[in-house]
């Protein structure tokens, strides 16, 4: 058996992952670490799970110093909740080092995290609009870059980044170390590889990882209005810890309060919910405070949790590669797991193309679906009545309201070469608005304030702020 040692890490490192129970490491890590650690670039094809953090986790703690000022290693990620994850294994990889390591992302205020990074760091674990951000304030100074990490770059191209990672690269000391790591080996990818890699050393260890053996497979035939009673038949057999995927953040929304409704702990991710919520509820699904996750594909990508006993498609991806990525979530760590999926008679070609793409059967759920009536609808408080001198006083008091419209100004100008319609779109998808409800639009050289007609300023405003535009985190705030 080959062990940690056998890599060449440093005994720092290898105390630190005895101490988080690893035993023995992964193909990806068996395959990368020794390469990484003579410092050559690396393009790997590695799924999330395959322990691909563990791999240049410990690639970088073992050839940057510890303690330096400026940040000497900077691991770029799409999504928050893999931002924030990253960090934590890394922090925890480096117990015994010294090193110090931060997550970066949009959604949250800048301020803490460009104090954070005045106070010196060793590792940075951005986001790209972010990190896109905090350059061009000159809060982030990536000179002293000796080691890149792209994780997940096929999602960060599938988000829009890619000029954002052209511009951040271009930051960078062009002699360095550059690691990628992707679940799929696309043209796009190859070329980004290319582009900023030095003959990279090609890894291609675990392209169907996810679909593992301990992972049984299963297809329920159902009519859409039938879904709910099929999903709450499932979720009474045995209360699994589960994460139910809805292809729309709307479909989400009501899907769990639905569930919620009908008394069963659950909660919700995609990319409208605040950045502060999302945490909360991952924590409280990884604790088991709730048992049921239900989530869009993008926030729930980079998700690592572990005793994910079902994962349940309510709707079926478009793409084969999306459900591979989903069913990956459980069957994790030596765990049995399983994957049921839903799928409508107009759906049925697409079973057929699952398992040319997975290589294993996907065999027919038998159940008898219980119909569950409607939940109760909860009671009312009765309406507060408002006298009509008491509304005008208040429309006078701040707040951003004035005459029943509110101002919010978001983190766009004319310096980003955007026209007031494409203002106008950006807020109306960001926050869910009709146009009636986007009313005038003022323009400045890096902001710009909208009035929003009819509807909570401070709703809009949190909405706006958990969006993203072109790739860029959008920050908005009440005037």
């Amino acid at each position: 058996m080959t062990t940690f040692t056998d890599l060449n890490i440093p005994q720092d490192i290898v105390r630190a992952m005895n101490g988080m129970g690893w035993e023995e490491p992964t193909p990806v890590q068996v395959a990368a670490i020794p390469e990484g650690l003579k410092g050559g670039d690396l393009f790997a094809q590695a799924q999330t799970g395959t322990g691909k953090t563990g791999t240049y986790g410990s690639i970088i703690i073992g050839r940057i110093k510890a303690g330096m000022r400026s940040p000497s290693a900077l691991v770029l990620a799409p999504t928050r909740e893999l931002a924030n994850q990253v960090s934590e294994e890394l922090n925890k990889l480096s117990a015994y080092t010294g090193h110090r390591c931060i997550p970066i992302y949009g959604g949250v205020g800048v301020e803490p995290q460009a104090n954070k990074l005045r106070k010196g760091v060793d590792i940075v674990v951005a986001t790209p609009g972010r990190t896109r951000d905090l350059i061009d304030r000159k809060d982030l100074d990536l000179s002293k870059i000796s080691i890149v990490v792209l994780d997940e770059a096929d999602r960060m191209l599938d988000m829009g980044f890619a000029r954002d990672l052209s511009y951040i690269l271009s930051k960078v000391p062009r002699k360095r170390q550059t690691m990628l790591f992707s679940a799929t080996m696309s043209e796009d990818i190859r070329e980004l590889a290319m582009d900023q890699m030095v003959n990279p050393q090609e890894l291609l260890v675990s392209r169907d990882e996810p679909v593992l053996d301990l992972t049984t497979q299963y297809f329920l035939m159902v009519e859409r209005n039938a879904k709910n009673d099929a999903l709450t038949t499932i979720l009474d057999d045995g209360q699994p810890k589960a994460i139910v995927f809805c292809n729309a953040k709307h479909r989400a929304d009501r899907l769990a309060k639905k569930l919620q409704a009908y008394g069963y702990k659950a909660g919700t991710i995609h990319g409208n919910v605040a950045q502060n919520k999302r945490e909360k509820v991952i924590k409280e699904f990884k604790d088991g405070s709730i048992r049921i996750l239900v989530a869009t594909d993008v926030a729930a990508r980079g998700l690592d949790i572990d005793a994910v006993d079902l994962v349940l498609n309510y709707d079926v991806p478009n793409e084969t590669d999306t459900y591979v990525h989903r069913i990956g979530r459980t069957g994790r760590a030596g765990a049995e797991g399983t994957a049921i999926s839903f799928f409508m008679e107009e759906e049925r070609k697409m079973i057929r193309d699952i398992e040319v793409r997975t290589g294993k059967p996907i065999h027919p759920l038998e159940i008898t679906i219980v119909h569950r009536p409607e939940p109760e609808p909860r009671p009312h408080a009765a309406a507060h009545i408002v006298p009509r001198d008491s509304r005008r006083s208040s429309s006078r008091a701040g707040n951003g309201k004035a005459n029943g419209r509110n101002l919010v100004e978001i983190n766009f100008g004319m310096i980003d070469k955007l026209t007031k319609g494409e203002i106008a779109n950006m807020v109306k998808r960001g926050a869910n608005l009709n146009p009636r409800e986007v009313g005038l639009i003022t323009m400045g050289e890096r902001r710009t304030r909208i009035e929003i007609v009819g509807k909570d300023a401070k709703k809009v405003s949190a909405d706006l702020s958990a969006s993203t535009y072109r790739g860029r985190p959008v920050e908005a705030r009440l005037v």
